[in-house]
Protein backbone atom coordinates (compact mmCIF):
# COMPACT_ATOMS: atom_id res chain seq x y z
CA UNK A 1 0.00 0.00 0.00
CA UNK A 2 1.27 3.42 -0.89
CA UNK A 3 2.18 6.04 1.67
CA UNK A 4 -1.33 8.23 0.69
CA UNK A 5 -3.51 5.21 0.71
CA UNK A 6 -2.25 4.26 4.31
CA UNK A 7 -2.01 7.79 5.76
CA UNK A 8 -5.93 7.66 4.67
CA UNK A 9 -6.90 4.40 6.15
CA UNK A 10 -4.35 4.94 9.24
CA UNK A 11 -6.42 7.57 9.78
CA UNK A 12 -9.27 6.29 10.33
CA UNK A 13 -8.17 4.25 12.37
CA UNK A 14 -8.62 5.95 15.87
CA UNK A 15 -12.14 6.37 15.54
CA UNK A 16 -13.04 2.70 14.98
CA UNK A 17 -11.31 2.65 18.58
CA UNK A 18 -13.38 4.71 20.57
CA UNK A 19 -15.97 2.23 22.23
CA UNK A 20 -12.91 -0.54 22.50
CA UNK A 21 -10.79 1.97 24.22
CA UNK A 22 -12.69 3.51 26.75
CA UNK A 23 -14.14 0.25 27.75
CA UNK A 24 -9.99 -0.99 28.17
CA UNK A 25 -9.85 -0.80 32.40
CA UNK A 26 -6.67 -0.76 34.06
CA UNK A 27 -8.08 -2.83 36.77
CA UNK A 28 -8.52 -0.36 39.53
CA UNK A 29 -11.70 0.87 40.71
CA UNK A 30 -10.71 4.64 40.47
CA UNK A 31 -9.74 4.30 36.55
CA UNK A 32 -12.78 2.38 36.13
CA UNK A 33 -15.27 4.70 37.28
CA UNK A 34 -13.30 7.63 35.63
CA UNK A 35 -15.00 9.56 32.52
CA UNK A 36 -13.77 8.86 29.53
CA UNK A 37 -11.12 11.06 27.94
CA UNK A 38 -11.65 13.36 25.09
CA UNK A 39 -12.90 12.35 21.50
CA UNK A 40 -9.98 13.09 19.91
CA UNK A 41 -7.40 11.39 21.75
CA UNK A 42 -4.38 11.82 19.16
CA UNK A 43 -5.51 15.86 19.06
CA UNK A 44 -5.91 16.65 22.90
CA UNK A 45 -2.55 15.01 23.24
CA UNK A 46 -0.84 17.36 20.69
CA UNK A 47 -2.93 20.70 21.78
CA UNK A 48 -1.71 19.45 25.63
CA UNK A 49 2.25 18.86 24.34
CA UNK A 50 1.93 22.77 22.57
CA UNK A 51 1.14 24.41 25.97
CA UNK A 52 4.13 22.99 27.25
CA UNK A 53 6.31 24.14 24.91
CA UNK A 54 8.78 27.58 25.84
CA UNK A 55 8.02 30.24 23.71
CA UNK A 56 6.06 27.80 21.61
CA UNK A 57 8.94 27.21 19.78
CA UNK A 58 10.67 24.11 21.68
CA UNK A 59 11.56 21.67 24.51
CA UNK A 60 13.70 23.49 26.72
CA UNK A 61 16.57 23.27 23.98
CA UNK A 62 15.55 19.16 24.15
CA UNK A 63 16.68 18.81 20.04
CA UNK A 64 15.38 15.31 19.93
CA UNK A 65 12.06 16.15 21.64
CA UNK A 66 11.21 19.25 20.06
CA UNK A 67 11.53 16.88 17.02
CA UNK A 68 9.20 14.20 18.51
CA UNK A 69 6.60 16.76 18.76
CA UNK A 70 6.72 18.44 15.24
CA UNK A 71 6.48 14.68 14.17
CA UNK A 72 3.33 14.09 16.68
CA UNK A 73 1.59 17.45 15.63
CA UNK A 74 2.10 16.75 11.92
CA UNK A 75 0.15 13.31 12.84
CA UNK A 76 -2.66 14.77 13.79
CA UNK A 77 -2.57 17.28 10.69
CA UNK A 78 -3.27 20.25 13.82
CA UNK A 79 -1.15 23.15 14.36
CA UNK A 80 0.41 24.03 11.41
CA UNK A 81 1.62 27.05 13.14
CA UNK A 82 3.16 25.73 15.71
CA UNK A 83 4.87 22.80 13.88
CA UNK A 84 6.46 25.89 11.69
CA UNK A 85 7.43 27.58 14.70
CA UNK A 86 8.84 24.76 16.24
CA UNK A 87 10.43 23.72 12.82
CA UNK A 88 12.08 27.00 12.28
CA UNK A 89 13.96 26.42 16.09
CA UNK A 90 15.10 23.15 14.92
CA UNK A 91 16.58 24.94 11.40
CA UNK A 92 17.84 27.57 13.28
CA UNK A 93 20.07 25.26 16.39
CA UNK A 94 20.50 22.17 13.45
CA UNK A 95 24.22 22.65 13.61
CA UNK A 96 24.16 21.93 17.99
CA UNK A 97 21.92 19.01 17.01
CA UNK A 98 24.45 17.44 14.59
CA UNK A 99 27.73 18.27 16.42
CA UNK A 100 26.82 17.67 19.89
CA UNK A 101 27.14 21.33 20.90
CA UNK A 102 31.08 20.98 19.52
CA UNK A 103 30.79 22.91 16.05
CA UNK A 104 33.84 22.76 14.35
CA UNK A 105 34.88 19.55 16.17
CA UNK A 106 34.29 17.24 12.92
CA UNK A 107 31.36 15.56 15.45
CA UNK A 108 28.44 14.04 12.66
CA UNK A 109 25.63 12.70 15.19
CA UNK A 110 24.29 9.77 12.73
CA UNK A 111 20.80 9.93 14.86
CA UNK A 112 20.06 13.56 15.56
CA UNK A 113 20.89 13.87 11.82
CA UNK A 114 18.31 11.36 10.45
CA UNK A 115 15.70 12.66 12.65
CA UNK A 116 16.53 16.10 11.66
CA UNK A 117 16.31 15.08 7.97
CA UNK A 118 12.99 13.08 8.35
CA UNK A 119 10.85 16.20 10.14
CA UNK A 120 12.16 18.32 7.14
CA UNK A 121 10.86 15.81 4.96
CA UNK A 122 7.36 15.79 6.84
CA UNK A 123 7.32 19.45 6.67
CA UNK A 124 8.24 19.29 3.41
CA UNK A 125 11.35 21.38 3.79
CA UNK A 126 14.66 20.68 2.08
CA UNK A 127 16.84 17.73 3.79
CA UNK A 128 19.76 19.08 1.47
CA UNK A 129 19.53 22.56 2.93
CA UNK A 130 18.15 22.52 6.52
CA UNK A 131 19.32 25.99 8.32
CA UNK A 132 22.69 25.48 6.18
CA UNK A 133 23.34 21.84 6.48
CA UNK A 134 22.85 19.57 3.89
CA UNK A 135 21.24 16.64 6.40
CA UNK A 136 21.06 13.97 3.57
CA UNK A 137 24.46 14.33 2.31
CA UNK A 138 25.88 14.21 5.94
CA UNK A 139 23.94 10.76 6.24
CA UNK A 140 25.38 9.43 3.20
CA UNK A 141 28.50 10.40 4.53
CA UNK A 142 28.13 8.60 7.76
CA UNK A 143 27.21 5.05 5.58
CA UNK A 144 29.89 1.99 5.96
CA UNK A 145 31.25 -0.48 3.67
CA UNK A 146 28.48 -2.78 5.58
CA UNK A 147 25.23 -0.56 5.36
CA UNK A 148 25.28 0.74 8.68
CA UNK A 149 25.02 4.51 9.27
CA UNK A 150 27.81 5.32 12.02
CA UNK A 151 28.81 8.60 14.56
CA UNK A 152 31.89 10.77 13.73
CA UNK A 153 32.73 11.84 17.29
CA UNK A 154 36.31 11.96 19.37
CA UNK A 155 34.00 9.79 21.97
CA UNK A 156 33.65 7.07 19.57
CA UNK A 157 30.72 6.10 17.46
CA UNK A 158 27.74 5.32 19.61
CA UNK A 159 25.01 4.31 16.80
CA UNK A 160 22.78 1.70 17.24
CA UNK A 161 19.19 0.23 15.66
CA UNK A 162 17.06 3.61 16.03
CA UNK A 163 20.28 5.46 14.16
CA UNK A 164 20.12 2.95 11.16
CA UNK A 165 15.96 2.92 10.99
CA UNK A 166 15.81 6.62 11.60
CA UNK A 167 18.11 7.25 8.84
CA UNK A 168 16.35 4.99 6.69
CA UNK A 169 12.86 6.23 7.42
CA UNK A 170 14.31 9.85 6.68
CA UNK A 171 16.23 8.67 3.15
CA UNK A 172 13.40 7.02 1.68
CA UNK A 173 11.51 9.74 2.04
CA UNK A 174 13.91 11.60 -0.61
CA UNK A 175 14.75 8.84 -2.93
CA UNK A 176 18.07 8.43 -1.81
CA UNK A 177 17.86 5.54 0.70
CA UNK A 178 20.93 2.84 -0.51
CA UNK A 179 20.12 -0.54 -0.80
CA UNK A 180 22.52 -1.71 1.50
CA UNK A 181 21.27 0.60 4.24
CA UNK A 182 18.12 -1.94 4.38
CA UNK A 183 20.14 -4.78 4.17
CA UNK A 184 21.82 -4.28 6.89
CA UNK A 185 19.19 -3.39 8.67
CA UNK A 186 17.31 -6.24 7.79
CA UNK A 187 20.51 -8.33 8.62
CA UNK A 188 20.10 -7.37 12.05
CA UNK A 189 17.11 -9.37 13.13
CA UNK A 190 17.61 -11.99 16.09
CA UNK A 191 16.80 -15.50 15.69
CA UNK A 192 13.45 -15.24 17.45
CA UNK A 193 12.06 -12.52 15.28
CA UNK A 194 13.10 -9.31 16.89
CA UNK A 195 15.41 -6.37 16.33
CA UNK A 196 18.09 -5.57 18.74
CA UNK A 197 19.13 -2.39 19.77
CA UNK A 198 23.27 -3.37 19.93
CA UNK A 199 24.42 -3.44 16.16
CA UNK A 200 27.36 -5.21 17.17
CA UNK A 201 26.75 -8.52 15.30
CA UNK A 202 27.04 -11.13 18.29
CA UNK A 203 24.53 -14.21 17.63
CA UNK A 204 25.12 -15.10 21.32
CA UNK A 205 23.76 -11.82 22.68
CA UNK A 206 21.62 -10.73 20.22
CA UNK A 207 18.42 -9.44 22.32
CA UNK A 208 15.58 -8.31 20.43
CA UNK A 209 13.59 -5.20 22.40
CA UNK A 210 10.23 -3.72 21.53
CA UNK A 211 11.29 -0.58 20.97
CA UNK A 212 13.80 -1.41 18.39
CA UNK A 213 12.06 -4.01 16.44
CA UNK A 214 9.18 -1.42 16.57
CA UNK A 215 11.18 1.32 14.65
CA UNK A 216 12.49 -1.72 12.51
CA UNK A 217 9.44 -2.81 11.52
CA UNK A 218 8.28 0.99 10.74
CA UNK A 219 11.16 1.33 8.71
CA UNK A 220 11.52 -1.84 6.86
CA UNK A 221 7.45 -1.80 5.95
CA UNK A 222 7.94 1.73 4.74
CA UNK A 223 10.78 0.44 2.05
CA UNK A 224 8.71 -2.21 1.46
CA UNK A 225 10.04 -4.96 3.03
CA UNK A 226 7.69 -6.97 3.99
CA UNK A 227 9.10 -10.35 4.46
CA UNK A 228 12.06 -9.21 6.62
CA UNK A 229 9.26 -7.14 8.62
CA UNK A 230 6.53 -10.27 9.35
CA UNK A 231 8.76 -12.41 11.81
CA UNK A 232 9.09 -9.28 13.88
CA UNK A 233 5.45 -8.46 13.90
CA UNK A 234 5.05 -12.01 14.75
CA UNK A 235 7.27 -11.18 17.68
CA UNK A 236 5.84 -8.09 19.00
CA UNK A 237 2.29 -9.87 18.77
CA UNK A 238 3.79 -12.66 21.01
CA UNK A 239 5.07 -9.94 23.66
CA UNK A 240 1.72 -7.80 24.09
CA UNK A 241 0.44 -8.19 27.53
CA UNK A 242 -2.87 -9.03 28.00
CA UNK A 243 -3.96 -5.28 29.12
CA UNK A 244 -2.89 -4.64 25.19
CA UNK A 245 0.48 -2.80 26.62
CA UNK A 246 3.92 -2.83 25.39
CA UNK A 247 7.20 -3.18 28.14
CA UNK A 248 10.25 -2.68 26.77
CA UNK A 249 11.15 -6.16 27.40
CA UNK A 250 9.53 -9.55 28.78
CA UNK A 251 10.20 -8.22 32.21
CA UNK A 252 9.39 -4.86 32.23
CA UNK A 253 6.29 -3.15 32.92
CA UNK A 254 3.98 -1.55 30.15
CA UNK A 255 5.02 1.48 29.21
CA UNK A 256 3.33 4.34 26.70
CA UNK A 257 6.46 4.87 24.86
CA UNK A 258 7.37 1.57 23.93
CA UNK A 259 3.59 0.72 23.28
CA UNK A 260 3.21 3.82 21.38
CA UNK A 261 6.14 2.38 18.86
CA UNK A 262 4.60 -1.22 18.53
CA UNK A 263 1.27 0.17 17.91
CA UNK A 264 2.84 1.73 14.72
CA UNK A 265 4.55 -0.63 13.75
CA UNK A 266 1.26 -3.12 14.13
CA UNK A 267 -0.46 -0.15 11.99
CA UNK A 268 1.86 -0.68 9.32
CA UNK A 269 1.78 -3.94 9.41
CA UNK A 270 -2.24 -4.19 9.14
CA UNK A 271 -2.13 -6.10 12.50
CA UNK A 272 -5.42 -4.63 13.52
CA UNK A 273 -6.59 -6.74 16.61
CA UNK A 274 -2.96 -6.51 18.72
CA UNK A 275 -2.93 -2.58 16.86
CA UNK A 276 -6.29 -2.01 18.48
CA UNK A 277 -5.62 -3.47 21.59
CA UNK A 278 -2.46 -1.43 22.21
CA UNK A 279 -4.19 1.70 21.11
CA UNK A 280 -6.57 1.43 23.93
CA UNK A 281 -4.14 0.78 26.96
CA UNK A 282 -2.31 3.96 24.97
CA UNK A 283 -5.65 5.88 26.02
CA UNK A 284 -5.84 4.52 29.53
CA UNK A 285 -3.01 6.35 30.14
CA UNK A 286 -4.36 9.55 29.63
CA UNK A 287 -5.28 11.88 31.21
CA UNK A 288 -9.00 12.48 30.48
CA UNK A 289 -12.46 15.36 31.52
CA UNK A 290 -11.56 14.33 35.02
CA UNK A 291 -8.09 15.62 35.69
CA UNK A 292 -7.34 18.70 36.14
CA UNK A 293 -7.52 21.12 32.98
CA UNK A 294 -4.08 21.80 32.67
CA UNK A 295 -3.13 18.15 32.66
CA UNK A 296 -6.32 16.99 30.08
CA UNK A 297 -4.84 15.44 27.02
CA UNK A 298 -1.32 14.41 28.65
CA UNK A 299 -0.07 10.58 28.15
CA UNK A 300 1.28 9.19 31.32
CA UNK A 301 4.41 6.99 31.03
CA UNK A 302 3.12 4.21 33.40
CA UNK A 303 0.00 6.21 34.97
CA UNK A 304 -2.96 8.50 33.44
CA UNK A 305 -0.81 11.67 35.55
CA UNK A 306 1.00 14.73 33.68
CA UNK A 307 4.15 14.66 35.88
CA UNK A 308 7.93 14.81 34.93
CA UNK A 309 7.62 11.83 32.20
CA UNK A 310 4.70 13.02 30.36
CA UNK A 311 5.92 15.49 27.87
CA UNK A 312 7.98 12.61 26.64
CA UNK A 313 5.63 10.05 26.92
CA UNK A 314 3.00 12.15 25.02
CA UNK A 315 5.16 13.41 21.97
CA UNK A 316 5.66 9.58 21.42
CA UNK A 317 2.80 8.28 21.94
CA UNK A 318 0.67 11.12 19.99
CA UNK A 319 1.46 9.09 16.18
CA UNK A 320 0.19 6.06 17.85
CA UNK A 321 -2.94 7.64 18.97
CA UNK A 322 -3.42 8.89 15.25
CA UNK A 323 -2.66 5.95 13.78
CA UNK A 324 -0.30 7.02 11.89
CA UNK A 325 3.19 5.09 11.48
CA UNK A 326 6.55 7.83 11.29
CA UNK A 327 6.83 6.78 7.28
CA UNK A 328 3.13 7.94 6.87
CA UNK A 329 3.63 11.59 8.97
CA UNK A 330 2.66 14.09 6.38
CA UNK A 331 2.28 18.18 7.21
CA UNK A 332 1.12 18.99 3.97
CA UNK A 333 -2.65 19.36 4.55
CA UNK A 334 -2.62 20.46 8.92
CA UNK A 335 -4.62 22.92 9.81
CA UNK A 336 -2.76 25.83 11.20
CA UNK A 337 -4.31 25.99 14.60
CA UNK A 338 -4.51 23.45 17.45
CA UNK A 339 -7.81 21.82 18.56
CA UNK A 340 -9.62 23.27 22.04
CA UNK A 341 -9.65 20.35 24.52
CA UNK A 342 -13.31 20.61 25.92
CA UNK A 343 -14.67 19.36 28.32
CA UNK A 344 -17.24 22.07 30.29
CA UNK A 345 -20.74 20.57 30.56
CA UNK A 346 -22.72 21.21 27.09
CA UNK A 347 -19.28 21.43 25.36
CA UNK A 348 -19.18 25.77 26.14
CA UNK A 349 -15.77 26.82 26.00
CA UNK A 350 -13.83 24.51 28.19
CA UNK A 351 -10.91 23.15 30.72
CA UNK A 352 -8.16 22.39 28.01
CA UNK A 353 -4.27 23.52 28.22
CA UNK A 354 -4.83 27.06 27.20
CA UNK A 355 -6.26 28.38 23.95
CA UNK A 356 -5.99 26.26 20.69
CA UNK A 357 -2.22 26.95 19.21
CA UNK A 358 -1.44 29.26 22.08
CA UNK A 359 1.63 27.92 24.73
CA UNK A 360 0.01 29.41 27.48
CA UNK A 361 2.50 30.05 29.63
CA UNK A 362 3.93 26.77 28.49
CA UNK A 363 6.53 25.93 31.56
CA UNK A 364 9.96 27.02 30.46
CA UNK A 365 12.14 24.68 31.47
CA UNK A 366 9.38 23.10 31.91
CA UNK A 367 10.24 19.81 29.34
CA UNK A 368 11.40 16.75 30.42
CA UNK A 369 14.74 16.00 29.35
CA UNK A 370 18.14 16.89 28.08
CA UNK A 371 18.95 17.14 24.87
CA UNK A 372 20.59 13.82 23.25
CA UNK A 373 23.98 13.39 24.64
CA UNK A 374 23.83 14.75 27.56
CA UNK A 375 22.58 14.11 31.11
CA UNK A 376 23.80 10.81 31.58
CA UNK A 377 20.93 8.58 31.45
CA UNK A 378 18.37 10.69 30.39
CA UNK A 379 16.90 10.16 27.29
CA UNK A 380 15.10 8.15 25.42
CA UNK A 381 14.26 5.56 23.40
CA UNK A 382 13.20 6.82 20.88
CA UNK A 383 16.09 9.12 20.50
CA UNK A 384 17.83 8.72 17.70
CA UNK A 385 19.68 5.83 18.47
CA UNK A 386 19.98 6.00 22.27
CA UNK A 387 21.52 3.56 23.36
CA UNK A 388 20.98 -0.66 24.32
CA UNK A 389 17.80 0.02 26.03
CA UNK A 390 17.58 2.72 24.32
CA UNK A 391 13.83 2.51 23.73
CA UNK A 392 12.22 5.14 22.77
CA UNK A 393 9.68 5.91 19.70
CA UNK A 394 11.76 8.61 17.87
CA UNK A 395 14.59 9.46 19.41
CA UNK A 396 17.63 9.35 17.16
CA UNK A 397 19.91 6.54 18.91
CA UNK A 398 21.95 9.13 21.33
CA UNK A 399 23.12 7.31 24.01
CA UNK A 400 26.19 8.47 25.39
CA UNK A 401 28.12 6.25 27.26
CA UNK A 402 26.26 3.39 25.68
CA UNK A 403 25.62 2.30 22.59
CA UNK A 404 27.72 -0.60 21.11
CA UNK A 405 30.37 -0.37 22.17
CA UNK A 406 28.95 -1.00 25.48
CA UNK A 407 28.47 -4.26 27.04
CA UNK A 408 25.27 -5.89 25.71
CA UNK A 409 23.37 -6.51 28.18
CA UNK A 410 23.82 -4.12 30.55
CA UNK A 411 20.65 -4.31 32.54
CA UNK A 412 19.41 -3.43 29.06
CA UNK A 413 18.78 -0.39 30.08
CA UNK A 414 21.90 1.00 31.48
CA UNK A 415 23.32 2.30 28.48
CA UNK A 416 22.03 4.93 26.40
CA UNK A 417 19.81 7.54 25.34
CA UNK A 418 17.28 7.12 28.24
CA UNK A 419 17.34 6.75 31.97
CA UNK A 420 16.35 3.11 32.03
CA UNK A 421 13.48 3.13 34.31
CA UNK A 422 14.97 4.22 37.31
CA UNK A 423 13.33 6.38 39.85
CA UNK A 424 10.71 8.96 38.62
CA UNK A 425 12.73 12.25 38.43
CA UNK A 426 16.20 10.93 39.23
CA UNK A 427 18.53 11.46 36.16
CA UNK A 428 19.65 8.45 34.98
CA UNK A 429 19.06 6.29 37.54
CA UNK A 430 19.33 2.49 35.43
CA UNK A 431 16.71 -0.26 36.46
CA UNK A 432 16.32 -3.37 34.69
CA UNK A 433 12.66 -1.90 33.35
CA UNK A 434 15.22 -0.63 31.03
CA UNK A 435 14.41 1.55 28.26
CA UNK A 436 12.07 2.77 27.41
CA UNK A 437 10.89 5.50 29.85
CA UNK A 438 11.63 8.67 28.04
CA UNK A 439 11.75 9.69 25.24
CA UNK A 440 14.28 11.80 22.93
CA UNK A 441 17.30 11.57 22.18
CA UNK A 442 20.10 12.03 25.12
CA UNK A 443 22.63 10.56 26.14
CA UNK A 444 21.87 8.64 28.93
CA UNK A 445 21.10 4.65 29.62
CA UNK A 446 19.33 2.58 27.01
CA UNK A 447 16.10 3.42 27.82
CA UNK A 448 15.51 5.02 24.45
CA UNK A 449 11.76 4.99 24.83
CA UNK A 450 11.63 6.08 28.12
CA UNK A 451 10.97 9.45 29.15
CA UNK A 452 13.76 10.66 29.68
CA UNK A 453 15.96 13.12 32.23
CA UNK A 454 13.22 11.87 34.24
CA UNK A 455 14.94 8.67 35.05
CA UNK A 456 11.79 6.28 33.89
CA UNK A 457 9.42 5.34 35.67
CA UNK A 458 9.89 3.06 38.37
CA UNK A 459 7.27 1.15 40.02
CA UNK A 460 4.56 -1.09 38.42
CA UNK A 461 2.96 0.55 35.51
CA UNK A 462 -0.32 -0.09 37.51
CA UNK A 463 -1.85 -2.09 34.74
CA UNK A 464 1.12 -5.03 34.06
CA UNK A 465 -0.82 -7.59 35.76
CA UNK A 466 -4.50 -6.77 35.94
CA UNK A 467 -6.92 -7.58 33.16
CA UNK A 468 -10.27 -6.31 32.42
CA UNK A 469 -13.01 -8.24 34.64
CA UNK A 470 -16.81 -8.26 32.93
CA UNK A 471 -17.33 -5.98 36.65
CA UNK A 472 -14.90 -3.80 34.62
CA UNK A 473 -16.15 -3.52 31.50
CA UNK A 474 -19.67 -2.72 32.64
CA UNK A 475 -18.02 -0.27 34.32
CA UNK A 476 -16.93 1.21 31.54
CA UNK A 477 -19.58 1.34 29.42
CA UNK A 478 -21.76 3.13 32.38
CA UNK A 479 -18.59 5.74 32.46
CA UNK A 480 -19.65 6.15 28.43
CA UNK A 481 -23.36 7.09 29.18
CA UNK A 482 -22.71 8.94 31.68
CA UNK A 483 -20.46 11.15 29.75
CA UNK A 484 -23.58 12.79 28.32
CA UNK A 485 -24.25 15.51 31.09
CA UNK A 486 -20.65 16.46 30.87
CA UNK A 487 -19.56 16.79 27.22
CA UNK A 488 -15.79 15.29 27.16
CA UNK A 489 -14.61 16.35 23.56
CA UNK A 490 -11.91 18.18 21.29
CA UNK A 491 -13.52 20.44 19.62
CA UNK A 492 -12.26 21.14 15.99
CA UNK A 493 -11.68 25.22 16.54
CA UNK A 494 -8.17 26.12 14.61
CA UNK A 495 -6.79 29.30 14.90
CA UNK A 496 -7.10 31.37 11.93
CA UNK A 497 -3.78 31.32 10.07
CA UNK A 498 -1.63 34.51 11.14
Amino acid sequence: MNRSLRHAAAALLPATLLASAALVMSGTASRAEAPPGPDDPAAAAATWSISKLTEGTHASGDHGLTADIVLGLAATGTAGDTQRAASDWLEANAGDYITRGAPGSGTVFAGGTAKLALVAAVEHRDPGDFGGHDLTGLLLGRLQESGRFTDAAPTGDMSNQFTQSLAVLALDRTGDVPDSAVDFLASTRCPDGGYPLSLRRNPDRCTSDTDSTGLAVQALLAVGRTADAEPALDWLEGRQRENGGFGYDTTSDPNSNSTALAVQALVAGDRDEAAERGLAWLRSMQVGCAGEAGDRGAVGYQEPVADGMALRATAQAIPALAGVPLGDIDAADSAPGAVLIDCAPGGGPGGGPGTPGDPQGASEGGSEGTSDGTADGASDGTSDGTSEGASGGTSDGASAGASDGASDGAAQGAEGGDAASGTPGTAGGASAQGPSAGGTDTAGGPGGNDPAPQGGSGGSGGLAATGSSSLAVLGGAAALLACGAAVCLVARRGRAAR
